[in-house]
């Protein structure tokens, strides 16, 4: 059996955060989904938590997910904004994003072939084949002849 002595530092430092969620026994997405249906008094209420935690120099950025869930869910067109560190907390409609790139697919390689618009020269292979020396000529012959009888076992096999 595994204990907490068997784990390293980071795996002991998750373990305990996620006992001592278990044990604080709070939803944490029900409650902001309730904050969020309440409208403005709710929406308060996230905003005094926020304040708090930036305050306490907290990370905000699960309960900002969270809130986000929460109005997806609402169909509500509204976000946390907890801005920078001086500016103040708000629950505003979405900003729209000056950068926002949307994403597109890779292009497939067979898109990018072109045709083969070439017709083959026998007569050019024939000149070329000839200005060979003999021990290029001969290796050509063998690579030649491996690649026509893997063709022709190709061919039979289909």
């Amino acid at each position: 059996m595994i204990t907490i002595n068997d784990l390293n530092k980071t795996e002991a430092t998750l373990y305990r955060s996620y006992v001592k969620a278990n044990s604080l026994d709070v939803n944490q997405q029900k409650a902001i989904d309730t904050y969020c249906s309440e409208g403005k008094q709710g929406h308060a209420k996230i905003i005094s938590i926020v304040e708090l935690m930036k305050a306490n120099n907290e990370s905000v950025a699960k309960i900002k997910t969270q809130v986000s869930r929460a109005f997806k869910k609402l169909d509500v067109d509204l976000s946390l904004q907890p801005g920078k560190k001086d500016e103040d907390v708000q629950i505003a409609p979405k900003q729209a994003n000056v950068n926002e790139v949307k994403a597109t697919k890779a292009p497939k390689p067979e898109d990018s072939v072109e045709a083969n618009t070439k017709s083959f020269d026998f007569d050019e292979l024939d000149k070329v084949f000839i200005a060979m020396a003999t021990d290029q000529q001969k290796v050509m012959i063998e690579h030649l002849t491996k690649l026509m009888n893997a063709t022709t076992k190709l061919r039979l096999a289909s």
